[in-house]
């Protein structure tokens, strides 16, 4: 589908739910988030020496409506507006810094129509698609890009016109297309679930045609005294066959109001074992997300009151030695206002993946208000 069709199309989408504001069931929610930074320079050089550190804030507003024009059919919207201030940078050091800046930015992130059939759901437009289970390394979710320092957040939308089909009470099928500049460049996708022995179990096979790579990918999730998933595909594409997979697990130990403890390892094939040859750009660019083999994330959090919580993250790259530690605290000021301030600390082997030298330790405020 040419680029010009997608354009139309959400413009359509972007007008019918501007539409559905003048209606009564129009549902409003959202949140505003500022965030605070404090940046530590690597000295390099006489200028950092001098002034080893500086300041950045951005402000967040996500608004997102719902419009049920009718019970087969659901309009979603949601917008963004940014503000960013001061210096504004990547964290691993991969872009070049933009120092006492000041700029905004509106995107439309959520543009899409629910459609319901008696047999199946449609769902058209920019939104979300989520392929696999695993927390943070995800190899099986291609189509939406993914944050390694904010598994949470929700991803980028992107368009797609997808199809669910229940096939029974705990079986479903999933299909996927999201259009690119021509049919050939386009990305499919084709997701089975369901259910064993109390096992979610998926197979999923995947197309990217720009890349001309075919995914065969599986994912389980169960729970035995502990939660537990696997996640992993065969890359397969002209020049190179790789493996990625994902094994994970989370506990909660009866000590006062539970430690929640969730680990998660990932290989991956197609990642490079020397650092010399990594290739920054495919990361900047978003072809990939991690450069080396081998990696590790583990989390522990622990409620100190009903509204303040202690965590702590590490994520390593065990192919280099560096890894990221941070450490944070999240308190509830009121309903639906949380207080989120902590660091991110760039440690382990210098020039890995995660230590720079052009990288940034960080501590870190964030607000967030949840409507």
């Amino acid at each position: 589908m040419p680029g010009g069709t997608k354009k139309v199309i959400l413009l359509v989408l972007t007008c019918a739910c501007c539409v559905a504001f003048i209606r009564a069931d129009l549902e409003t929610f959202g949140y505003y988030e500022n965030r605070s930074f404090l940046f530590s320079k690597k000295a390099s050089g006489p200028e950092e020496e001098d002034n080893p550190f500086s300041l950045g804030n951005y402000n967040r507003l996500r608004l997102q409506f719902r419009s049920a024009l009718s019970d087969k059919v659901s309009l979603n919207l949601a917008v963004d507006f940014f503000t960013f201030h001061g210096s504004i940078r990547s964290l691993l050091g991969t872009s070049n810094w933009t120092e006492d800046a000041s700029w905004a930015d509106t995107e439309l992130d959520r543009a899409y129509v629910d459609l319901y059939f008696p047999g199946f759901d449609m769902t058209i437009g920019k939104q979300r698609v989520a392929f696999g289970v695993s927390y943070l390394w995800a190899p099986l979710d291609v189509f939406n890009r993914i944050n390694v320092f904010e598994p949470k957040e929700e991803k980028p939308g992107v368009n797609a016109l997808k199809i669910y089909v229940p096939l029974g009470k705990v079986s479903s099928l999933t299909a996927v297309f999201s259009p690119e500049k021509s049919l050939s460049d386009s990305a499919s996708g084709l997701r089975v679930k369901t259910l064993i022995e109390n096992v979610d179990i998926a197979f999923s096979l995947i197309r990217r045609g720009e890349r001309e790579e075919t995914v065969l990918g599986v994912d389980l999730r169960g729970e035995y005294h502990i939660g537990w998933w696997v996640e992993g595909g065969i890359f397969l594409s002209p020049s190179k066959n790789d493996i990625k997979i994902v094994l994970g697990f989370d506990y909660t130990f009866p000590v006062g109001r539970g430690l929640i403890w969730l680990n998660e390892l990932f290989f991956d094939e197609s990642g490079e074992r020397d650092s010399a040859l990594y290739d920054f750009s495919r990361v900047i660019a978003g072809e990939r997300f991690t450069l080396g083999e081998k990696y590790c994330l583990s989390s522990l959090r622990y409620p100190l009151t009903d509204l303040l919580a202690v965590h702590t993250t590490y994520i390593g790259n065990w192919t280099d030695g560096s890894f990221i530690l941070n450490p944070a605290l999240q308190y509830e000021v009121a309903q639906n206002v949380f207080l989120n301030s902590g660091f991110f600390l760039l440690l382990g082997k210098e020039g890995g993946e995660f230590n720079l030298q052009e990288a940034s330790d960080i501590l870190y405020i964030w607000l967030k208000v949840n409507f």
